[in-house]
């Protein structure tokens, strides 16, 4: 192995910051996609059913349904990403297919006891990756003094403490995850209803990284060092899932619902390379080996939901939500949800909603200094950006129209988070602060039977 070759192998073992969990976090991540109506109220529709994206969430919801139906949604979304304090925007439009559906309910001509076994296949959108981003800074800690600290040398003198450090990064990121499910749900004298599910689900990224930075050394007088590092990523993989949840109806104008969703269980598959290059007196590049590798045992997080609705006659419904999301010695994502739904005219159906995500990383313990995610890399890597969500917020609104037989939705939502971006492990003290933003416009239309039991 050529001297080159060595020296990026040995920053990729040097650079290691847990890429895995840094990995999982790219796909555990869900925006709050789906019908117009589901976009609508907020998602939280746990307790309300009745929608092919509230069957996701909580498959019970499908006991609601008394008739044949198909839907079809479109979703146009429009990112905004923005560093704090510099002026610097990304953007990103997409125009993707949120979600498909038809719906069977299966009458048993019983007078009471069970009176529906339904059944629905369905194509879910989870996520959509489309990012991209430039930011800049300066005073952060450099790449190259994580390379000094490691005595790491590519031919030129990497001082422990550099000066006046500027550095940029540009990032490009595009991909999906989705699933793919069949559930099933029964109705119990319409006051209780019991669903499962099983949905396969499939996940792909590719994305681009170009970091650079600038510093001056004490000694090396009046010369400033140059350091580039560019890298490419493609991560895809597919997994299986289930869930079960409940409605009860204990009064005609409540409804209170509970769901769980068990973790994935799958497999990932990971390409990366890089190219490392560095400048004093001439230009010197290097290029790591290209590196592949599956985590056999990559898996979604387990989440779980509970919600009350309240039913004001045929004129209005109110719901609460609490969503929590676990990922196994990684991350909790908590979710606070509300939704309210008006008919002022029969057929006429006008939402709102609002949602707060918030994120925490359990391997922040106390006291622990070292790296950001305490997870030891499968293999080496040389793409050391990642990024931590915060906290993020939904607002949204829509209207929709039911007739005899068909139906007409539409949504918008604003959504709103915070996150903080590291090109490598030493900016942990002083990250890109970034404010993405999504205006997002859904559109779903649909045709049901006329048959209502």
């Amino acid at each position: 192995m050529n001297r080159k070759r060595y020296i990026l192998l040995t920053l990729a073992l040097a650079l290691a910051i847990g890429l895995q969990a840094q990995d999982y976090l790219r796909m555990t991540e869900r925006d709050l996609q789906g019908t117009a109506r589901y976009v609508g109220m907020g998602g939280a529709m746990t307790a309300i059913g009745g929608d092919p994206s509230a069957v996701h969430v909580n498959p019970a919801g499908l006991g609601l349904y008394q008739r044949l139906e198909v839907m079809l949604t479109l979703d146009e979304g429009i990112d905004r990403t923005r560093q704090i304090g510099v002026n610097t925007i990304g953007k990103a439009n997409r125009l993707s297919v949120a979600q498909a559906s038809v719906v069977w309910a299966i009458g048993t001509n019983n007078a009471d006891g069970i009176l529906f076994h339904n059944i629905m296949l369905s194509y879910q959108r989870l996520r959509t990756f489309n990012r991209s981003f430039y930011g800049q800074s300066a005073g952060d800690p450099s790449l190259g003094a994580v390379m000094a600290a490691n005595n790491i040398a590519l031919d030129i003198p990497y001082p422990s403490e550099p000066l006046n450090v500027t550095n940029d990064l540009l990032l490009d990121e595009y991909g999906r995850s989705q699933a793919f499910g069949m559930h099933w749900a029964m109705n119990i004298n319409h006051q209780w209803y019991v669903g499962a599910g099983l949905k396969v689900l499939s996940y792909s990224l590719s994305g681009k990284g170009d970091y650079e930075e600038h510093f001056a050394t004490t000694n090396v007088e009046g010369l400033t060092h140059a350091l580039r590092n560019e890298t490419s990523l493609s991560l895809s993989g597919a997994g299986v899932n289930g869930s079960i949840g409940v409605i009860y109806r204990p009064i005609q104008w409540v409804r209170l619902g509970a769901s769980f969703e068990t973790p994935s269980y799958g497999s990932l598959f990971v390409n990366a390379t890089g190219t490392l290059t560095t400048r004093l007196d001439s230009l010197r590049s290097s290029k790591s080996p290209y590196v592949s590798d599956p985590y056999r045992n990559f898996h979604m997080p387990l989440r779980t939901s509970v919600s009350a609705a309240l039913q004001i006659y045929d004129k209005a419904m109110i719901a609460v939500q609490y969503d929590y999301s676990h990922q196994q010695d990684q991350f909790d994502t908590h979710s606070i949800r509300a939704g309210l739904e008006i008919v002022p005219v029969a057929g006429l159906y006008i939402n709102a909603g609002y949602t707060y995500e918030l994120m925490r990383d359990r391997t922040r313990k106390a006291g622990y200094t070292e790296r950001p995610f305490a997870i030891d890399p499968v293999f080496d890597r040389q793409d050391t950006y990642f990024n931590y969500p915060q906290y993020g917020h939904y607002a949204s609104a829509g209207i929709g129209y039911r007739g005899t037989h068909a139906m007409v939705q539409v949504a918008y939502q604003y959504h709103w988070q915070k996150m903080h971006l590291y090109a490598h492990e030493n900016m942990i003290q002083n990250p890109y602060t970034i404010h993405a933003e999504t205006h997002r416009i859904v559109l779903t239309v649909g045709w049901h039977s006329t048959w209502y039991r």
